[in-house]
């Protein structure tokens, strides 16, 4: 296997990882027969972040409910200045992944 096909397995298992649902890059990895180790050492290698595992955050993630979360199926969350609204069947990964952006960006 050639160093450019390596790395494209390793960037499909990232992006597989990120995009499952799946709580930690550790329980992600085990149910894929994936080295953990391995899985961080190219997370970092190309330059990404793993997505599912539990770290500090650096600052607060405001929630704005208004009314109770049961009364209403919108959900308003902000990072920074940007705020996002929430509505019942979001795709939870996406929501994810666009947290983890904000949070890069926010200092």
């Amino acid at each position: 296997m050639s160093p450019e096909e390596r790395k494209q397995m390793w960037q499909e298992r990232i992006d597989a990882c990120r995009s499952s649902g799946v709580p930690s890059v550790k329980a992600w990895c085990k149910q894929n027969q994936v080295g953990v180790q391995s899985m961080y050492s190219w997370m970092k290698r190309l330059d990404t972040e793993p997505t599912h595992v539990a770290y500090p955050l650096t600052q607060w993630v405001a929630i704005d409910s208004s009314n109770s979360i049961e009364e209403t199926s919108t959900l308003t969350v902000k990072v920074g200045d940007v705020s996002i609204e929430i509505k019942e069947g979001f795709n939870h990964a996406l929501f994810n992944e666009v947290l983890q952006v904000l949070q890069s960006h926010v200092k």
